[in-house]
């Protein structure tokens, strides 16, 4: 079986690449001019592709190269800071870019299924209200990478009922594990720590640490996305979480505690955000009972990670 990934250099994209390889898949994927191959170093078998979504014909002409039984659409600007400061790159590259993907699949690859990458960030205000969010929660997008993300997972329904596509939607929560970058909050928190390390300790910056977040590892992440697309029903949108919300605080205190010296936490007002929700809880029983995925690996072990892998980068 063949699998395509696009964005396959990035964070969620390697670890899938590596998943589908222990699986026995021949994998293939997409990958940006100019944009590092670092995350995918020691990962064998794979075949990349340099192209950009936004050209239709290259994407085209890659995709019938390789003829793939499955593609993962993972590619995306994916920091919300960045979809703010340049909005219409945001829309370009998450709505246009996918929309080339989907077009290319309703006419050329039909039988091929397709899982699109949405984020639960879509239910924007909807999280507001502290309850328990499942896949039927209005869509109230607070920011342009969300907007930018309902539209594709609102394309993807659109296309699986018009043209019977086998297309499956997954609505990440906020996922975290080696291999992510700056200025994301984990890695920039775990990236600080890593350099006072080297002069004996000091502060670090953050923002609003006093907000609730559902955090899964990566790697449980994309063995939900393999299973989504195993099992998944067409034209279903699945919710990916724990299934339990952790406070930011919480987080930097447990890497604080691994670090090898005395760190002190200063709250850096530029760092916030005024769109930033307060709180997400996310429902995650309908992924579990459709396709059996539970997550695997624990936060504590998640940040021990995190931490150690800024360690060798630093």
């Amino acid at each position: 079986m063949k699998a395509f990934i696009t964005g396959i250099n990035g964070f969620a994209g390697s670890y899938l690449a590596e998943s589908l390889i222990k699986k026995g898949r021949q994998v293939s994927g997409s990958i940006q001019s100019g944009t590092p191959l670092d995350n995918l170093a020691g990962i064998p078998k794979l075949s990349l592709i340099t192209l950009d979504l936004n050209d239709y014909r290259s994407l085209e002409k890659a995709l019938l190269a390789e003829k793939p039984d499955e593609i993962y659409h993972l590619a995306a600007i994916s920091n919300v800071n960045d979809s703010l400061s340049d909005p219409r790159r945001c829309f370009e590259v998450n709505v246009l870019g996918s929309l080339n993907l989907l077009e290319i699949s309703r006419l050329k690859l039909p039988g091929a299924a397709l899982l699109l990458a949405s984020s639960s960030e879509i239910y924007g205000e909807s999280l507001t209200n502290h309850l328990l969010i499942d896949e039927e929660a209005p869509i109230l997008p607070r920011s342009h990478y969300a907007v930018s993300k309902a539209s594709v997972d609102m394309l993807g329904k659109v296309y699986a009922k018009n043209y019977g596509l086998k297309i499956i939607i997954a609505r990440p929560a906020s996922y975290i594990g080696p291999r992510q970058t700056k200025p994301l909050f984990l890695p920039s928190v775990a990236s600080q720590i890593v350099e006072l390390e080297k002069t004996g300790g000091g502060e670090i910056r953050v923002g609003n640490i006093e907000m609730d977040r559902d955090f899964t590892d990566v790697r449980d992440v994309v063995d939900a996305y393999i299973l989504m697309a195993e099992k998944g029903r067409s034209g279903e949108a699945y919710n990916i979480c724990r299934g339990e919300t952790r406070r930011l605080k919480e987080l930097v205190d447990r890497l604080i505690g691994l670090a090898r010296v005395p760190i002190k936490v200063t709250i850096d007002p530029e760092r916030c955000r005024p769109s930033d929700l307060t709180s997400m809880k996310i429902d995650n029983r309908k992924l579990q009972k459709e396709t059996g995925w539970r997550p695997g690996i624990s936060i504590e072990k998640t940040l021990v990670d995190i931490l150690e892998y800024w360690r060798k980068l630093v």
